[in-house]
């Protein structure tokens, strides 16, 4: 419940806090459909809901888990901090409930740290995995659907998104993902090799990255599943993926300004369309 004291200021828990924030994503990822730039804030709340969905979760198990130290209980955890924990007292993320959330994430990473470059196909989709997340972790943790706290202008969104989840997105191999993803996935594990120069130079599975041998990472190991593509160790990543190294400068495959020639690689990146990335000319 909203508190509204005769002072002027109101509170809100944060299972409040996070149906507001989920409320207000709605509203935009409707708005987004006539304003793309609508996509930008859509992302930033439904991710605002995911790090206080997860909050609440460890409140429940102990107020002081909320907190980065117990001992000193002032400032909360971060998104990514609230995982940890979640795993650390042995509370169920599956795989795919663990790629939504480092997908959410690597989204409010890029959209608050650097310029705005969003697909909006694969922001959509991954909207939807978010949504569902949100949907099916309330249900299992707190014995609700979150249905009950929509707004009433977002219950037709709410209702579409509902219905696009079980349309469009499966259970493949343990990982969630969208339909149009795993034959995406599989082509990619075709793709060995790609020209660079007058080379031809092989793709960088994951967990063969040279990241992983820097004393930097203090022999940490890659996650079992790649949090951006669902690729295994030792699979090669899918199209676009932000944690490929490329095999030439070691740097982010996705983007870098390699010389790399024509692969039929590029036309994965755009679901078969192999003018929508022009990777000569460093567009992507």
């Amino acid at each position: 419940m909203i508190e509204i004291s005769d002072g002027g200021r109101y509170s809100l828990s944060l299972l409040e806090n996070c149906y507001s924030s989920l409320n207000e994503s709605m509203s935009k990822a409707e708005a987004a459909e006539d304003d793309a730039r609508q996509w930008k804030f859509a992302v930033l709340h439904i991710v605002h809901a995911v790090e206080l969905l997860l909050k609440e979760r460890l409140h429940r198990e102990h107020r002081l888990f909320i907190y980065q130290n117990v001992d000193k209980p002032t400032r909360t955890v971060s998104l990514e901090g609230a995982l940890f924990r979640l795993e650390s007292i042995d509370v169920a993320v599956t795989p795919a409930d663990d790629q939504a959330i480092r997908t959410a994430i690597k989204w409010r990473n890029q959209i608050t740290h650097h310029n705005v470059d969003l697909q909006l196909e694969e922001v959509r989709r991954n909207y939807l995995v978010l949504f569902e997340f949100i949907w099916n972790f309330h249900m299992t943790h707190f014995g609700s659907s979150t249905s009950a706290h929509f707004e009433p202008e977002h219950l037709i969104i709410a209702a579409d998104l509902v219905r696009a989840f079980k349309e469009e997105l499966i259970d493949f191999d343990d990982r969630r993902m969208h339909r149009t993803w795993p034959a995406r996935l599989f082509a990619a594990q075709r793709i060995k090799s790609i020209p660079i120069g007058t080379e031809e130079v092989s793709r960088i599975p994951w967990g063969s990255e040279s990241i992983w041998s820097h004393s930097s990472m203090l022999n940490s190991l890659p996650a079992p599943i790649c949090r951006d593509c669902a690729c295994r160790i030792g699979e090669l990543h899918g199209p676009a993926c932000c944690l490929e190294e490329c095999p030439s400068c070691l740097g982010q495959f996705f983007g870098c300004e390699c010389d790399f020639g024509p692969s039929e690689l590029w036309a994965l990146f755009g679901e078969g369309d192999e003018e929508s990335v022009d990777h000569d000319d460093s567009a992507v």
